[in-house]
């Protein structure tokens, strides 16, 4: 059964839905400007990042530390060349892999047995959150 609404009532829901509309307008231009605000990083930035992650966590001595961020550098800029490339995704994702495949190898040279171990997992781990990360749609 519906029931007249008074013109108080009528003025109070066009306030209310009023709100609704822009608290919701406002969500919506925050996370735009929180995406727009995320600018990619270099890959000399990427470098110093995955450097400082593992100097950290792995704990790299002063000898170590300058031949990884070289290593570093190294496929960063690799895998910027490899984005910019023309090719369909599956022939680029190949590319990234044997690259990252190139880059343990040359890491391994480089860490002790110890710090590889430990570097292969603690990226495993990253890959794994990445993954359900995607799944959940963040």
């Amino acid at each position: 059964m519906i029931t007249s609404i008074n013109y108080n009532e009528m003025k109070v829901m066009k306030i209310l839905m009023l709100l609704v509309v822009l608290i919701a307008a406002s969500f919506g231009q925050q996370a735009t400007a929180q995406t727009a605000e995320r600018t990619p990083l270099t890959a000399e930035e990427r470098a110093q990042k995955w450097t400082d992650w593992m100097k950290k966590e792995l704990t790299l001595t002063a000898e170590q530390e300058p031949k990884v961020h070289a290593i570093n550098v190294k496929y960063a800029d690799q895998m910027d060349d490899i984005k910019g490339e023309e090719g369909d995704r599956r022939s680029k994702f190949k590319e990234a892999r044997e690259t990252d495949k190139a880059k343990d190898e040359e890491l391994k040279a480089v860490l002790t047995p110890e710090q590889f171990t430990k570097y292969t997992e603690k990226k495993q781990e990253r890959r794994q959150k990445m993954r359900e990360n995607r799944k959940r749609g963040g």
